[in-house]
């Protein structure tokens, strides 16, 4: 039989396991790549089982002792939950940033008409799923998915299972990645809006020049032609954008976990 010392050991771990896979879970839930519904949900608890385990493993020592209490336990797992969301949130900036590029690019080529026949698709934008995939194959390229998995390691050290603030420094860090998300998004979209925006041009002195042609009509194909073969012939901007700020996500992802920590602020 154990004795109540190792007992007590075994307990502190399972609390603090346990916490953490709260954490881990939260973040794969809200993180890049790992919450991409293609990966099914009992994948994603063995992989949050397999790294709490390892956390766990490699850093309970250095956690704070922790009593069991229900309602202090309910304030710690809402922490936790809430630590991984939040890191795992400001992890996507940079697809959100693709996504608005490929909603921008869908206004000007009319294929948001999509939602007036089926208003229950919520926001769909081809060309921004289409965007995020190269996004996302050059996250996988450049191991980003490596990097969020050392930041999740990073967070524990950082940031112990008692200690957690939104502090001034987190606001600015939100505040950037909505920016960031916007800027990204333009950058990705310039080339086809330009071109678009001149196509339209085009079309007005045209409709000046000869009022009996259809422009109406004539500027739906001419439109779609134009912005899918400048899409294409910028594609390798494109990517130089997406990898450019794919280079510099992982800083502020460290940055955003330091300034969970008020202490460390």
């Amino acid at each position: 039989m154990p004795d109540s010392e190792t007992i007590s050991i075994l307990t502190g771990k399972l609390i603090i396991g346990t916490l953490l896979f709260v954490r881990v879970m939260g973040f794969i839930a809200a993180g890049p790549f790992f919450r991409s519904l293609t990966i099914p949900n009992k994948v994603k608890i063995l992989l949050a089982l397999l790294l709490a385990f390892s956390i766990t493993t490699a850093f309970w020592q250095e956690q704070p002792v922790i009593d069991f209490h229900l309602w202090y336990m309910v304030l710690l797992v809402l922490k936790e939950l809430m630590v991984g969301l939040s890191i795992g949130f400001v992890a996507n900036a940079v697809f959100w940033g693709a996504r608005v590029a490929g909603g921008l690019i869908d206004f000007d080529l009319g294929f948001f008409t999509a939602a007036v026949f089926n208003i229950d698709e919520g926001s769909p934008t081809i060309l921004g799923d289409f965007q995020e995939m190269v996004v996302l194959m050059l996250f996988l390229i450049l191991n980003g998915h490596h990097f969020l998995i050392e930041g999740i390691y990073a967070s524990v050290r950082a940031v112990p299972i008692t200690t957690f603030a939104f502090t001034d420094s987190s606001v600015q860090m939100f505040v950037k990645m909505a920016t960031t998300v916007f800027i990204v998004g333009v950058k990705m979209a310039a080339p086809v809006i330009v071109a678009i925006f001149l196509t339209n041009l085009a079309l007005a002195l045209l409709a000046r020049v000869a009022p009996q042609t259809n422009i109406f009509m004539l500027s739906f194909q001419l439109k779609i032609a134009v912005g899918l073969l400048i899409l294409f012939a910028a594609s390798p901007m494109i990517v130089m954008v997406a990898k450019y700020a794919l280079q510099g996500f992982e800083n502020d992802i460290m940055k955003f976990i330091m300034t969970l920590n008020p202490g460390r602020v």
